[in-house]
């Protein structure tokens, strides 16, 4: 039966509510085909036990960590997880002394580390694989998985899940560097550095992995690299702040007058008029006024500004920006109107 056809039978036998059936061929589907997202969603419904519930979530995840229900849905089951597991930590006795309560997860991972301290490094291996089944969440389970792995195959699958848990695992980035992948492992690595933020070293090893004798890890490289390239424009787009965007904006057409008025004075700036000048200061502080309300009417001095009793209304903070403007504009024109009169004047009666 075609990978397709076994999807679509699971399915009608999961809505007929033979559970059992679908959940069997789901299964023997995903170990098939282990990036069949809607295969891992729907055995998600189909497993009893919350730990494969949320193994069957964050496979479909891998493959898609775009689709919003997912992620939701994962994020529930953890917290439900978590709180159902999380045990009081200490309590009081008698108001005198506190009685510490070792959780049976913190004594069987005691124990885990207890078999590689002694070195029983294969029995070790054995039983934290058994209690990573059991514990999905542990980080400093994952990580001595990553410390003891047997293969570069389940040191990628210890970092992948580590990084899931803590992308800012301090020790990662480390591990992840000393790593020399095969052509079947771009991909993987690719998500690595993905879920580490290092855009440009995924964007590398996608484009390797587009190359991967692989179809399913082309396809799926192909798919991540816009995104991740996305992310790297992203990163290079710079901040402006609210108060360097009014200065900016503010800065120029006052720049723009105070060249009028110059030119108006004849290029002399001693015979620039004293009224002008004054009326630049009253430009700029229009300019400021009116790039504030216009792009950060909540920065705090306008907050401050509109504590006042005159100007608690924006309407009259604009109209004050306007006239600001406006009149300095309107008394340049006047004496530069007034100035040309009186050079024509000066023409006619020499």
């Amino acid at each position: 039966m075609k990978q397709s056809e076994l999807f679509q039978t699971a399915v009608k036998k999961a809505k007929a509510g033979e559970r059992n059936q679908a959940r069997a061929m789901l299964i023997q589907l995903v170990e098939t085909n282990p990036d069949h997202e809607l295969a891992w969603l729907w055995l998600s419904e189909l497993v009893a036990d919350p730990e494969d519930k949320i193994i069957a979530l964050e496979n479909a995840l891998t493959i898609n960590p775009q689709r919003s229900q997912t992620q939701t849905r994962l994020r529930q089951l953890r917290q439900k997880q978590a709180a159902a597991s999380q045990p009081a930590s200490h309590f009081a006795l008698n108001g005198i002394s506190e009685l510490q309560i070792t959780t049976p997860e913190e004594t069987r991972f005691a124990e885990i580390n207890q078999l590689f301290a002694a070195d029983k490094i294969t029995e070790g291996r054995h039983q934290l694989a058994d209690f990573l089944r059991r514990y999905s969440n542990h980080e400093a389970g994952w990580w001595l998985m990553v410390q003891h792995a047997d293969s570069q195959t389940n040191l990628l699958i210890g970092l992948d899940h580590l990084l899931r848990l803590n992308p800012a695992h301090p020790e990662a980035p480390k591990m992840l560097g000393s790593i020399k992948p095969t052509n079947k492992e771009f991909l993987q690595m690719g998500r690595l550095y993905e879920r580490l933020e290092r855009w440009e070293t995924a964007v590398t090893y996608y484009k390797r992995a587009l190359k991967s004798p692989v179809n399913a890890d082309r396809l799926l490289a192909q798919k991540r690299l816009p995104h991740v390239e996305e992310q790297i424009k992203l990163a290079k787009i710079k901040y402006t702040g609210p108060t360097a965007t009014v200065l900016r904006l503010a800065v120029g057409p006052t720049l723009l007058y105070a060249m009028l008025v110059l030119i108006q004075a004849g290029l002399k700036p001693t015979q620039a008029s004293p009224l002008l000048c004054l009326s630049n200061l009253a430009f700029l502080a229009g300019m400021l006024l009116f790039s504030a309300l216009s792009h950060a009417p909540e920065h705090p001095w306008m907050q401050q500004l509109r504590e006042t009793a005159v100007f608690q209304n924006r309407t009259v903070l604009r109209l004050v920006s306007l006239l600001l403007i406006l009149l300095p504009i309107m008394l340049l024109l006047a004496l530069t109107v007034s100035r040309l009169l009186n050079f024509e004047l000066n023409l006619a009666n020499p």
